[in-house]
């Protein structure tokens, strides 16, 4: 420290000066000088004072170093002669005497040490002169000027580093349904429009494929995002052979599929397919709700889809015992057939949205509504629109985290902030949380010197010796 200041002294005439105030720390010792000026001040013959360097922080820990006695003419000689006695400065530690020369110009070196304590490396932890007028003690003196920090701990100069978010896939918003798309008998051909089969059948999929379309359009009202996949999923019922189900499920989904891409003018990585070639899971769910037949009938079929199966042979077998078992056969041919098995053939779609590309800007806006939809990249990136540490920063970092919250780099981040404001306690909770890059050890680092502990911040600065920062802190500490 180097920093002049003057105060009145109590009673007396005059100021008293202090300037190129310094601490240091000196092996297990607090050293503190400053020169000390008393030039305008007018002393009584009969009056005296003590000055008192008192160090102290913001939890109530104190410690006085050794006072200046200054003495007026009287006085002096009373101090010189031993004959002080038990009045004011008995029992005191006093490192040096002075007779004031009124009217004269006088200045006098301070230099004096005491025991350091940890405590002492709290950033709170300030300096400050006190002149004690009635031999009541340092406690009770008055300040000369204002405390001046004790500045022994580097920490509010080191620098910390906020880390950049890999770029990675966006995140998406899941829009699921079910439609009950027709095809020809045998056939995988799509027909959009009304149909007559050769036998006979009619087939109209405009209600169905409708029921796809609404879905896209709610899935795209936002004008901001575009899909990123839609997935096909086409369902068979156990009727027919399993490999001809297989077949038959499969490029129907893919002729669905490719009428939506084409529709869309998506590319065709965009659409995909798959398929279920026998619907045995929503074939259990119908008998698992049926009213209109016996408990004995359910737990029968119940048992019968539930037997496992390691192939298509086991289906087909499934499958031959539905229609040919005495336990079966008639409720296969009046309900299961006729009535259960078309519900099975249903198609299940899943439309993906996220983000279009944009710029920075419109990212903020984006953030101000939906934060969900965007990376921690690109909430990031809206962070770096504003100054560091100001409010709209902050609020950006602290948004990153509460999307996601077990991420390092968010967590990092934050912490970062939190020690540019000063709240350690909440850095080094994040922290535990910001993983093991060299940014993040760094962090710790300057956490632990914080905290006193120089020994534990330079092996986290060591882990971290790339980083220039980390290299300059560590030079900080002077261990």
């Amino acid at each position: 420290m180097a920093i002049p200041f003057v105060s009145e002294a109590g009673k007396f005439k005059g100021k008293i000066g202090f300037s190129n105030v310094e601490s240091e720390m000196s092996g297990e010792k607090l050293r503190v000088c400053s020169d000390i000026c008393l030039d305008s001040l007018k002393l009584g013959a009969n009056d005296q004072f003590l000055i008192t360097p008192v160090v102290e922080d913001a939890q109530g820990n104190v410690a006085a170093l050794p006072s200046v006695l200054v003495n007026g003419r009287n006085m002096h000689y009373v101090w010189r002669r031993g004959s002080l006695g038990k009045g004011f400065a008995a029992g005191r530690d006093i490192i040096k005497e002075i007779k004031r020369e009124n009217g004269k110009r006088q200045a006098l070196s301070y230099d004096a040490t005491t025991g350091f304590r940890r405590w002492m490396l709290d950033p709170s932890a300030q300096l400050r002169m006190v002149i004690d007028t009635c031999g009541c003690g340092h406690a009770y003196g008055k300040s000369a000027g204002v405390p001046v920090p004790l500045d022994l701990n580097p920490a509010p100069r080191m620098r910390v580093v906020y880390m950049t978010p890999e770029v990675t896939e966006l995140p998406v918003s899941i829009h699921e349904g079910k439609a009950r798309v027709q095809f020809e008998v045998d056939k995988t051909e799509l027909h959009a429009e009304p149909y007559v089969c050769r036998n006979g059948q009619r087939i109209d999929n405009r209600g169905q494929l409708e029921v796809i379309e609404d879905s896209i359009r709610y899935a795209l009202s936002d004008p901001n995002v575009e899909i990123a996949k839609i997935r096909i999923c086409g369902y068979a019922s156990p009727e027919s052979p399993y490999l001809h189900n297989e077949y038959l499920a499969t490029n129907r989904s893919r002729s669905l599929a490719e009428y939506i891409a084409e529709r869309h003018h998506l590319p065709s990585d965009r659409c995909e397919y798959d398929a279920v070639p026998e619907n045995w899971g929503e074939f259990r769910e119908t008998v698992l709700a049926a009213k209109d037949i016996t408990d004995s009938q359910r737990a029968d079929l119940l048992e019968l889809i539930d037997r496992p199966a390691y192939g298509p042979a086991d289906y087909d077998a499934k499958e031959r015992e539905l229609k040919t078992s005495p336990k079966f056969a008639n409720l296969y041919r009046t309900k299961i057939l006729p009535e259960w098995f078309p519900r099975l053939r249903a198609t299940k779609f899943e439309i993906r949205t996220r983000l279009k590309p944009m710029d920075d800007q419109h990212l903020a806006e984006v953030m101000a509504k939906t934060p969900e939809k965007m990376s921690l990249n690109q909430m990031f990136r809206v962070a770096r629109l504003y100054p560091e540490g100001s409010q709209e920063f902050n609020k950006a970092i602290e948004t990153a985290l509460r999307y996601y919250p077990d991420d390092s780099v968010a967590n990092l981040n934050v912490a970062v902030a939190a020690i540019k404001s000063g709240n350690i306690e909440k850095a080094e909770e994040l922290l535990k949380k910001a993983g093991d890059s060299m940014e993040a050890e760094n962090a710790r680092g300057v956490v632990a010197t914080y905290k006193g502990d120089f020994e534990q911040a330079a092996r986290h600065f060591a882990k971290s010796q790339n980083l220039p920062e980390a290299t300059k802190n560590r030079s900080m500490l002077n261990i």
